[in-house]
């Protein structure tokens, strides 16, 4: 059990690293730099380097040479190393790392070989003062060799969070290529460290390494993907509020870690690839991946950099010699990892400045490099002057990587094809139907059974979505208990859909039991409304309640009576009136054509009445304001379908009485499929009511009709 003063001092080490580390890392945002150097520089100047220079005594009481109170800060670091390669994992783009897989192991192994056998030259010419064991300089040039060639991925991905540039190809190769780097490299440790304590090759224990950890990746790959899937599925149907999803993660991660923790491999690593699987699961919503990057990067990811800083003792190194060998050893280091990064890149057929930027990214040794360090003193290779430079090394590697890799970025220019992809995933982030990965569809009928089936699909297109089909039995349904109703069967069209079936009972009304479900964080809740008009409201009485208290989008499908499907639309209309709900049912409008090979008609209706205006605004004028209004709204439209293949019709129609009867007219003329609307609830007593067109449309139209309500707003 921990002391009052051990506890006390803990607290005051994590108060002192967390405020240096941030207030240092917000002032190298403010120059333009990335965090991650300032967080570095909080470790040297809260270390011997300045802090137990300057105030010796209180240093000593606040960071003394104890090995407990060491793990306690140890743990902290730990915990932000595995939390940062976690949510790295979960930024991963698997595509595209799958289109640069053969470039990273080539690039990869350029970066290893070239310091190591650089780091192996240099080691022969350091001086025997500085060596752990003078007699075993070989064990001593393979320790060197082998950290001079290891990058440090935690520093990396910091850097590329911070510079913004994950989602870059140039951060996806880098990354990629930092695992490979990072992962051979710690094998390689293992059989260096192994060697040089029990003067053999501890071949059984690395081999059970290396096995362990691609069985484990393969697991995690294939069924371990199935598994996490299903855990998220479950916990985000069943505790849809608080954190529960962002504690799921947290212990996926740590799960991770431990696996590769008992292999003898670093932790992170497995976090990393349990992250991985995480980004192919569309329940990780942005909601969780926002708060495991705050977490991470403003608390945990703080005090590692810091921690990595903190065995800095610049004046311990105060002599000509021991600069001379420091100042070579950071050369060696930085001139062979980009060398050897740059020929690996040239190799694979990347251009120079990309090719210099990969070898800046990869120059970056920070904590990982301590690690070795701490190891090879351990062990007994090396001195505590050596152990001093390696460390200086990484703390300077990983603060002069940033600035190189932006400069070096500056005069690379960014493909075509990947501007495109930015610009579309930039799109996808603002956009309403990407946003959407969890539907909720209330059946009660074949007809809308087999109309939720095919409207998921449309919008799933290639992607992954969830749906739950809930079907509300009647407390005075007489078929038993858990009896299959083969009316409401879902009869899944795409095999990107993944539905899940639930049955409720409606004691407490059917538009509860929709509404209380809803709550559960879905994206769309997808509802059918009676073919024939209601006389009890918009859609009839239990539509109507859903539509005007739902927490989430409603889109609500009205099918004639004599259609048994929606089919596949050869030709879809989509009225719009320039308001930007619009722009949600476009998008959704826009999958539909999309998936269906459809045409999209937008259709603008222009009010054409001669009215008189108290400003003194002219008809015409008014007229010609209209026309304008509905060429801009149909141009944001088009501007919507970007990179989407729809072909699209513009038209403007005038129109002397109730645009919901132009609209149903025009259907009828252009041979439209479906209709396609936005509307939003207005002021009327309690009821649903959504104005005179959209009503008209709903009375008039011979064909579905589909209606999209933002969440409700309760007042």
């Amino acid at each position: 059990m921990l002391t009052s003063i051990e506890t006390l001092r803990f607290l005051l080490e994590l108060i002192l690293l967390l405020t240096v580390a941030r207030g240092l890392g917000e002032i190298a945002r403010k120059l333009g730099q990335p965090q991650v150097i300032g967080e570095l520089l909080a470790g040297v100047v809260l270390g011997p380097s300045l802090f137990g220079w300057v105030l010796p005594s209180v240093y000593q009481s606040i960071f003394p040479n104890n090995e407990i109170q060491s793990l306690l800060i140890q743990v902290i670091s730990e915990l932000g190393v595995i939390l940062l390669l976690l949510l790295s994992g979960i930024e991963v783009d698997i595509p595209l790392v799958k289109r640069k897989a053969k470039s990273a192991p080539i690039i990869a192994f350029g970066s290893l070989l070239v310091p190591f056998i650089s780091g192996y030259g240099l080691a022969y010419i350091v001086p025997v003062s500085l060596i752990g064991q003078p007699s075993e300089r070989p064990i001593f040039a393979l320790f060197i060799a082998t950290a001079l060639s290891l990058s440090a991925i935690p520093v990396i991905v910091k850097i590329l969070l911070d510079m913004d540039l994950m989602r870059r190809d140039i951060g996806q190769l880098t990354l990629a290529t930092g695992i490979i780097n990072d992962t051979v490299g710690w094998f390689l440790l293992s059989i260096v460290a192994g060697f040089a304590t029990a003067r053999v090759l501890p071949i059984e224990s690395i081999a059970i390494s290396i096995v362990g950890t691609l069985l484990y990746a393969l697991f995690a790959f294939t069924l371990g993907y199935r598994m996490i899937r299903a855990f998220i599925r479950f916990v985000d149907d069943h505790f849809p509020h608080g954190n529960a999803t962002l504690a799921a993660i947290f212990i996926m991660g740590l799960i991770g870690a431990a696996i590769t923790q008992a292999l003898h491999v670093e932790a992170f690593l497995g976090a990393f690839i349990i992250g991985v699987q995480l980004s192919r699961i569309p329940r990780v919503k942005r909601a969780a991946r926002e708060q495991l990057e705050t977490m991470t990067l403003g608390i945990f990811a703080p005090v590692f950099f810091a921690v990595a800083g903190l065995k800095v003792d610049l004046p311990a190194l105060l002599t000509p010699e021991l600069l001379l060998t420091l100042l070579a050893i950071i050369l060696v280091a930085s001139i062979g990892k980009f060398i050897g990064t740059y020929l690996g890149a040239r190799s694979v057929g990347l251009p120079h400045w990309t090719a210099i930027a990969l070898g800046s990214g990869m120059n970056a040794r920070g904590a990982v490099e301590i690690i070795v360090a701490t190891v090879g003193l351990q062990i007994g290779v090396l001195t505590i002057s050596m152990y001093s430079m390696i460390v200086i090394m990484a703390v300077v590697t990983s603060i002069i990587a940033p600035p190189l890799l932006r400069w070096s970025l500056h005069r690379s220019p960014v493909d075509p094809q990947e501007e495109e992809r930015l610009s579309q995933e930039g799109r996808k982030e603002r956009s309403f139907l990407y946003g959407i990965q969890k539907m909720l569809v209330p059946i009660r009928d074949g007809r809308y059974a087999m109309m939720a089936a095919q409207v998921a699909s449309h919008l799933a297109g290639e992607r992954g979505m969830d749906a739950t089909a809930l079907h509300v039995r009647s407390s005075r349904d007489r078929t038993a208990q858990g009896a299959t109703d083969t009316n409401t069967t879902i009869t899944p069209t795409s095999t990107q859909v993944s539905w899940s079936m639930r049955e409720i009972s409606d004691a407490d009304g059917v538009a509860k039991a929709i509404l209380e479900e809803a709550k559960k964080d879905y994206d769309l809740l997808i509802l059918g409304a009676s073919a024939r008009p209601s006389l009890t409201g918009l859609f009839g009485q239990v539509v109507d309640n859903i539509v005007q208290s739902a927490p989430c989008p409603t889109w609500v499908w009205r099918i004639p009576q004599q259609m048994t499907a929606i089919g596949d639309p050869q030709r879809i209309l989509l009225p719009t009136t320039g308001v930007l709900g619009d722009r949600r049912v476009a998008e959704l409008a826009l999958a539909i054509a999309r998936d269906t090979g459809a045409t999209l008609i937008v259709l603008h209706v222009v009010n054409a009445y001669p009215l008189t205006d108290p400003f003194g605004v002219s008809v015409s004028d008014q007229i010609h304001w209209e026309t304008a209004h509905a060429e801009a709204a149909m141009q944001f439209m088009e501007g919507l379908a970007q990179g989407v293949t729809v072909p699209i019709e513009r038209k403007v129609m005038y129109s002397r009485g109730n645009a919901g009867d132009a609209i149903t007219k025009f259907a009828i003329e252009q041979h439209c499929d479906m209709i396609l609307l936005h509307a939003e609830q207005r002021f009327s007593g309690g009821e649903l009511y959504c104005g005179n067109t959209v009503e008209q449309v709903l009375h008039v139209s011979d064909r579905p009709v589909a209606i999209l309500f933002p969440p409700a707003v309760l007042l």
